[in-house]
């Protein structure tokens, strides 16, 4: 168990992923400062009103993008591995900034070739119901779940659920599973939706005999 700098924010980061963040207060600028100057990780822990999570994700700063004359910061970083946060602190010891209890947990990207195809189906059919047409979607040999982790309809139980899980064989079951429940209600709410728009509408119906 380690004690890290804490980053408590209203968002999930998958491992992988890569954040941009305009950093304002000035304890978090004491934080990414200090960062940068030892090259150390931070927690990224998502923070609800009225929810505790107990898992988070570790991060690295990749780059400070740009320091603005008050001492704001725009600082892009990428998430490591997922985390289980033990406690979280108000003031990591004599600092301003949030501190926390982690261990980390396990995370494999090694996927299932043959998943791959299927998953990537079902995402396709997904956006082409909701009209979704600006989402790059890579190939089968470079795709990997949390990729489109936040895209594909998670409610916030179901990601933090899915950061949690370690293997890319069993996240790419998870996304399976979810989008196989979830298309037939997009079909639904399409349907639903064409109905709304013909309201009034004179219908030009082919009787069937």
């Amino acid at each position: 168990m380690d004690m890290i700098p804490a980053f408590p924010l209203s968002i999930i980061a998958f491992p992988g992923e890569t954040i941009k963040l305009h950093i304002f207060e000035s304890r978090y600028r004491q934080m990414f400062g200090e960062i940068e100057e030892r090259n150390t990780t931070f927690a990224l822990i998502p923070y609800y009103e009225n929810r505790k999570t107990t898992v988070g994700t570790e991060m690295k700063l990749i780059r400070i993008i740009e320091k603005y004359d008050d001492g704001k910061l725009d600082i892009e970083v990428e998430a490591i591995a997922p985390l289980e946060v033990h406690k979280l602190l108000s003031k990591y010891p004599n600092r301003l900034y949030p501190g926390a209890e982690v261990s980390r947990l396990p995370w494999n990207d090694e996927m299932d070739r043959l998943s791959n195809p299927d998953l990537i189906l079902a995402i396709h059919k997904l956006y082409s119901i909701m009209n979704i047409s600006n989402v790059n979607i890579k190939d089968s040999s470079a795709f990997r779940t949390h990729q489109l982790a936040h895209k594909v309809g998670f409610n916030l139980d179901q990601e933090l659920e899915f950061v949690k899980i370690s293997t890319e064989e069993d996240r790419q079951t998870y996304m399976l599973n979810h989008l196989m429940r979830l298309l037939p209600i997009a079909e639904e709410m399409k349907t639903l939706r064409k109905r709304a728009e013909m309201n009034g509408h004179i219908q030009n119906l082919k009787p069937p005999f």
